[in-house]
């Protein structure tokens, strides 16, 4: 009988040991399930979950678009119609660059993640990615770029070709002394200006920097309409292209 009862009990330890065993293993399991589930949903593009970070391909660049108040705070002057969407964001990565299709080098793109942009208005594609407004632009849409939360004229660079310039501030008389109507001389949008940055250049086809042919301080003449129109610390100026301007000039 003391045998017996001896054996039961084994058996019931042995078999206590399994079930807690097979507890064990659930638990675990379910912890990896719980953190794989959490890895598969830690990214989303347009509310769909996926399984990796979003990667931009050729050139180009993924932006998260800064919400009106950031772009406010960060120096960026918005329009005036607050329907149109902000242009400014934060770089969250970055393509490996567009081959050329002619001789084959790697152009790279001048951005790195984490400097702040400035690009079109109407530029990129538009996605929301992990819960947030994104943008997924080329690197020519890109007009300036700068490091830190401000954008000051000290801080701002811009890319490729691009010039930033100081605009010639359009009278409000004539010649003659007549004085325009209001909104007339802002209606006169002026093509010349003072160039306060140059960018370093466009790539050639060879990958090396093509020096440019203007440097600061030096007046330019440019194609009416061209470049876009930014704010900066209060003060107006353009960034335009290279290719768009047609003469210059020195005080």
């Amino acid at each position: 009988v003391l045998k017996a009862r001896t054996a039961m009990r084994a058996m019931r330890a042995v078999t206590a040991a399994v079930v807690c065993g097979a507890v064990a293993g659930l638990q675990v399991g379910s912890r990896q399930a719980v953190r794989m589930t959490a890895t598969a949903e830690a990214y989303t593009l347009d509310d769909v979950a996926i399984g990796s970070p979003v990667e931009p391909l050729s050139n180009y660049v993924l932006v998260r678009v800064a919400s009106i108040l950031d772009a406010t705070v960060g120096g960026v002057i918005l329009p005036d119609k607050a329907k149109e969407k902000p242009t400014a964001g934060v770089v969250v990565a970055c393509g490996p660059g567009r081959t050329h299709p002619d001789t084959g080098v790697l152009m790279p793109i001048p951005l790195s993640p984490g400097q702040n942009v400035l690009y079109g208005k109407y530029d990129g594609t538009a996605i929301k990615y992990c819960g947030e407004d994104h943008q997924l632009i080329r690197d020519d849409d890109v007009l300036l770029a700068w490091d830190g939360e401000a954008m000051t004229l000290d801080a701002v660079r811009p890319v490729r070709d691009r010039l930033l310039i100081e605009t010639t501030v359009v009278e409000d008389t004539t010649s003659s002394g007549i004085a325009l109507a209001p909104g007339v001389a802002e209606q006169q949008k002026t093509s010349t200006g003072k160039i306060v940055k140059v960018g370093p250049g466009r790539l050639a086809s060879s990958g090396e920097v093509m020096p440019m042919p203007v440097q600061p301080a030096d007046y330019v003449k440019y194609r009416d309409y061209a470049g876009s129109d930014v704010k900066i610390q209060g003060a107006d100026y353009v960034v335009c292209r290279m290719i768009d301007c047609l003469a210059k000039w020195s005080d």
